[in-house]
């Protein structure tokens, strides 16, 4: 139905600049921004679920595995969503790719835990002022807050938008985020900007899937079901022979040219990023034929169930990662 800010409602459009009206927003946004960051601690983990890039997660208060945390990092223009219905919490990692329709994708599946509530809280952070010719972080802020203002039947309340212009900083004359990744409480409600040491199962196909073509945002766990499953995706050949092949003939062995050509933000990219791309792809190049037979034949899926506190799959078929030689 609407996007609503301290009460006063966006019906039709809502954009970074309308935010400057509503002090209180923007003061709550930059004390999470100028918040410390904290490396997730070892006895976090066995209670969070980790969120990728084009993945979101849906956690219940009720999740039948005990998970309470969900979070995310590494975001540069990507943005983070966190959105709750008060019975459930998603939280989705968007980087500009069929935004509207992974928006709705993830309202689905939230749908499902309350089907009565059409009042959703909202709180995004993510993207910086990037200098980029196609002002990624800017697009992506305003896309999504248009988007929040058209979708109909739900009021959207704005409680945190620490993005673009509200999470940036310069140091030595360049611009950076300030938040690169956070976790979300849905028993506390409390969000921590947060660096995760750990980053779920399937580490490596997961990654492939937001590198391999534009898909949605994939649903990675949901409370309902209390697995992490893997749809079966594609790999588009001409995507290999086009991109991923010149990527590693002319680039790999040029840090500063892979950065550029496969970063929206090269100057901002953690050191762990260039290390994970280029796993990426000799994971790519490597088994890109075999990959969609990974997938089970009746479930067109790959499962990952929880047994004492661990992941666990049943699938003998799965490359966990690869090493650079």
């Amino acid at each position: 139905m609407v996007l609503l800010i301290n009460e006063y409602v966006y019906s039709k459009k809502c954009s970074l600049e309308d935010l400057e009206k509503h002090n209180d927003l923007i003061q709550v946004s930059y004390e999470l921004a100028s918040s410390n960051e904290y490396k997730q601690p070892i006895e976090e983990i066995s209670k969070t679920i980790y969120i990728h890039q084009r993945e979101f997660g849906v956690l219940a208060k009720n999740d039948p595995n005990g998970f309470y945390l969900i979070g995310s990092d590494n975001a540069t223009t990507c943005h983070i969503l966190v959105l709750d219905n008060q019975v459930a919490v998603a939280l989705a990692h968007l980087d500009g790719a069929k935004t509207h329709e992974s928006i709705k994708h993830i309202l689905q599946e939230l749908i499902k835990y309350s089907p009565e509530n059409v009042d959703y809280d909202v709180y995004i952070v993510g993207g910086f002022l990037d200098g980029s010719n196609r002002q990624y972080s800017r697009t992506l802020s305003n896309e999504i807050l248009h988007i929040f203002c058209t979708i109909p039947n739900i009021s959207f309340h704005l409680k945190l938008a620490a993005i673009t212009t509200y999470n940036d900083h310069i140091v030595n004359n360049i611009h950076y985020p300030h938040i690169y990744g956070i976790c979300f409480d849905i028993n506390t409600k409390n969000i921590r900007q947060m660096d995760f040491i750990d980053n779920g199962p399937a580490f490596r196909l997961r990654t492939v899937y937001q590198s391999a073509n534009s898909h949605i945002a994939s649903c990675i766990y949901s409370s309902l079901k209390g697995i992490i499953e893997i749809e079966k995706f594609d790999i588009d050949k001409q995507f290999i022979k086009h991109y991923y092949k010149p990527l590693y003939e002319q680039y790999f062995h040029n840090d500063q040219q892979l950065l550029k050509m496969t970063s929206t933000s090269p100057e901002q990219e953690r050191k762990s990023y260039l290390i994970n791309m280029k796993k990426t792809i000799l994971y790519i190049l490597k088994y890109y034929k075999d990959i969609s037979k990974w997938f089970d034949e009746q479930t067109h899926s790959i499962i990952y169930y929880r047994l004492n506190d661990r992941w666990i799959t049943d699938n003998k078929k799965i490359i966990d990662d690869i090493e650079i030689e």
